[in-house]
């Protein structure tokens, strides 16, 4: 499938956001050294969905896989992109507590944007049900993970 470099920039962004989030996360594993691992291995999942975002773009150029063209609303992800960045800059210059960083990442990790990206793509064919249905469960295993950490570390 051919991409013009606006849908290209379209996925680039998901990419972007994705690592906005892992950013976030490492901001965290500092700010809480005491949860380290548990940041670490939250940012690392986000790394992952970067690099599984930007290989996409190879598998649509390549018509393994279709892209989605309706799916994300642009401007959507770029106001959820700026309040990440925002919770980021916040986390740095000011206290937060865990709770409030937990918080954070539940609504974050809730979001659509987030909570969806992988229906950038069509699953309208074998290989791309199979990473519809791999990425919804890493996902929701990423997910789960924050719920169980978050229901452990209530005040």
């Amino acid at each position: 499938m051919e991409l013009s470099a606006f849908q290209v920039s379209k996925i680039e962004l998901i990419a972007e956001y994705e690592a906005a989030v892992m950013e976030l996360y490492w901001v965290y594993s500092e700010k809480f050294p005491e949860h380290r691992d548990f940041w670490i291995d939250m940012a690392d999942d986000e790394r992952k969905n970067v690099e599984w975002v930007r290989s996409a773009i190879e598998s649509i150029k390549a018509g393994k896989i279709d892209y989605n063209r309706d799916r994300f609303n642009i401007e959507a992800v770029r106001t959820a992109m700026n309040f990440i960045k925002a919770q980021i800059r916040e986390t740095l210059d000011k206290p937060v507590t865990l709770q409030a960083a937990l918080a954070y990442a539940t609504g974050i990790e809730d979001s659509m944007t987030k909570k969806r990206f992988y229906e950038m793509i069509k699953d309208d064919n074998q290989e791309a049900r199979l990473l519809h249905q791999k990425f919804a469960a890493e996902n929701q295993r990423h997910r789960d993970k924050l719920s169980q950490f978050r229901q452990k570390h209530k005040s």
